[in-house]
């Protein structure tokens, strides 16, 4: 072959390939739960949290101010473990998903400077005997929450400060078919306290992103990104008394689905928050770190 047959050919192979690329990267995916029902998967969701306070003025502190300073001023941590198992017990003809969802284990240990925080007494009973009943979630194909069954009285009673909430985790999942690159957005609330109307949320309008689709064991997973920030001027309560703050927070992180599944595999997701509270001679910053990880337990 000459030299100019053999460079003909080398462009003609990678015209091809590249035409082949993008054919690939261009497919649309449908993004689902399973509607097979009896699929169950066990997941442990876990956060590792970080808080600290540091006061740069030179005035005598309102005796809330104080009380938060001194809280956190040395540093608090914070990690929690949940592991739970999610089956689908029906899929009604419009697609609604019926999953129901039993705790089997938990954890939560906290420490504030070198100090470990001590649980009240009877707090680990308490808890198992509040996740010892299934619930029964409905959602979407695509995992937003229509309703929520708890067996526990109780834990209902709780849960309905959350009634708000959308969901337990951030990301969500697209309602058309999306190709690598496609965005779509979603809005998630955070608790961030509870002050005298209950639970305190904050809401953040994320940005999701398919940035890849890969080949997994059992097929193509798919690689979501997703980002998302908020700033607004808030009370903060506590310690008892509003304490108005600048609240700023950032939210980044992936997660891979499994399409064939149509289940979520991993998950990770990192929370960065910053807070400062000023006055003629006063300025209070708090900074805090969430750092999440989703597993999934049973992958075969």
């Amino acid at each position: 072959m000459s030299a100019c047959n053999r460079a003909r050919t080398a462009g003609l192979i990678l015209v091809a390939s590249l035409s082949v690329l993008s054919l690939g990267q261009s497919i649309k995916h449908r993004l689902q739960l399973s509607d097979r029902v009896g699929d169950l998967n066990r997941y442990r969701l876990s956060f590792d949290i970080r808080m600290r306070a540091e006061y740069l003025g030179e005035q005598q502190l309102e005796p809330g101010a104080q009380e938060l300073l001194a809280a956190l001023e040395p540093g608090m941590s914070m990690k929690t473990s949940v592991e739970y198992e999610h089956e689908l017990i029906a899929v009604d003809p419009d697609g609604t998903r019926t999953f129901e969802v039993r705790w089997r284990d938990f954890a939560i240990t906290g420490e504030l400077g070198d100090q470990v925080i001590p649980q009240p007494p009877g707090h680990e009973q308490s808890m198992r005997e509040l996740l010892s009943r299934p619930a029964r979630i409905r959602t979407t194909p695509s995992g937003r929450t229509m309703d929520v069954t708890y067996g526990n009285p109780e834990l209902a009673q709780f849960a309905e400060q959350f009634r708000q909430l959308n969901g337990s985790m951030p990301t969500y999942l697209p309602e058309r078919p999306v190709a690598v690159g496609d965005r779509w957005t979603s809005v998630v609330q955070f608790p961030v306290g509870v002050g005298a109307g209950g639970i305190d949320a904050m809401t953040l309008e994320l940005e999701h992103r398919l940035s890849e689709i890969r080949q997994g064991p059992g097929g193509p997973i798919a690689v979501i990104h997703l980002s998302g920030s908020y700033s607004k001027l808030r009370p903060i309560e506590e310690v008892g008394a509003a304490i108005t703050m600048r609240l700023q927070a950032s939210l980044a992180g992936s997660t891979q689905f499994d399409i064939k599944r149509g289940r979520f595999i991993a998950g990770r997701y990192e929370l960065d928050m910053f807070a400062v509270h000023a006055a003629p001679g006063i300025e209070i910053q708090l900074t805090g770190r969430a750092d999440g990880r989703l597993e999934l337990l049973n992958p075969e």
